[in-house]
């Protein structure tokens, strides 16, 4: 399969969304995530991260705004711990948090990708949103051209939804395949809150703005960001082996541990790759999982 050639369309029912709502949501999620809320508009979206009090990333998600509330697009298994911390801080604040059904998304690749933004209105680098009741967000990789769909089952842009059903339905989770590219993280119960933003690629995803005021873990990830310097970084890598998994441990050829895995195995071009965060001092070395040989492949 070459990835270059994909088209088509896929379901993607590893993310769902979360809606946040009430006078007080903007505020709320302010003081909570680790970019600046202020600045979504309603055809933008950003990346951001939920950390702990230590910086320790909870959950990694794309978030928009419809309207008066604001859209999280979140991995499925993290979602009700993401909620239960979440709330925690809600105290007296006007805020209601619960999964938003009425939200749906698939991905789409290549030539019917381009398609669907070729004659979109209200374009900008971050995104673009034509209709009330869906958007499609840019998730393109250096790969190839793929876009994240996002509608309301009663979505009055319902022919941009309709155009798809003459294209290929694709077996491949097309948004998570753009995800592993673009070295965006989807945490899980196993893997949360052992990292930092900055170690799963928050900077490059410009899901960290240094200039806002302080955030649930601000702290630890501003005094890295002025003062320190990390020491590991999320990789996308590629191997042969079938007892790769999450939590498995990179090592060289002394067997001393270099980093861990992070994410499910895809299959795709007859290898299989996934997200592994390494230090970066051992990148150039000959590295194994399980005595089995692995290749960065950024």
């Amino acid at each position: 399969m070459n990835i270059r050639e994909l088209s088509g369309y896929s379901k993607d029912p590893e993310t769902i969304c979360i809606k946040v709502a009430g006078d007080d949501a903007s505020t709320f999620l302010q003081g909570q995530f680790s970019n600046d809320i202020n600045l979504l508009e309603k055809n933008i979206f950003q990346y951001s991260s939920y950390s702990t009090n230590q910086g320790k990333v909870i959950a990694i998600f794309r978030i928009l705004k419809d309207s008066d509330k604001y859209i999280i697009l979140i991995n499925k298994e993290i979602a009700d711990y993401f909620i239960q911390k979440l709330s925690m801080y809600i105290l007296m604040s006007k805020v209601v948090i619960e999964v938003a059904d009425e939200y749906s998304i698939v991905g789409v690749c290549g030539e019917t990708s381009d398609n669907l933004l070729r004659d979109l209105d209200n374009k900008n680098s971050n995104g673009v949103k034509r209709n009330d009741g869906y958007w499609i967000l840019d998730n393109n990789c250096r790969n190839f051209s793929s876009s994240t769909l996002v509608y309301t089952n009663i979505a009055k842009g319902i022919d941009c939804i309709n155009r798809l059903i003459d294209e290929d339905e694709l077996s491949l989770n097309i948004n998570k395949l753009s995800d592993y590219y673009n070295g965006f993280l989807r945490l899980n119960i196993e893997t949360k809150e052992l990292y930092i933003p900055q170690v799963l690629n928050l900077e490059k995803l410009n899901g960290i703005n240094y200039k806002k005021g302080c955030y649930t873990g601000q702290e630890i990830v501003a005094r890295t960001h002025y003062l320190g310097k990390i020491k590991k970084k999320l990789f996308l890598i590629s191997h042969s082996s079938d007892s790769i998994n999450i939590l498995s441990k990179v090592h060289d050829d002394d067997d001393e541990i270099l980093g861990e895995v992070m994410s499910s195995n895809l299959n795709i071009n007859q290898e299989t790759i996934c997200l592994a965060v390494i230090r970066l001092d051992s990148i150039k070395k000959n590295l194994y999982i399980n005595k089995s040989k692995i290749n960065i492949v950024n």
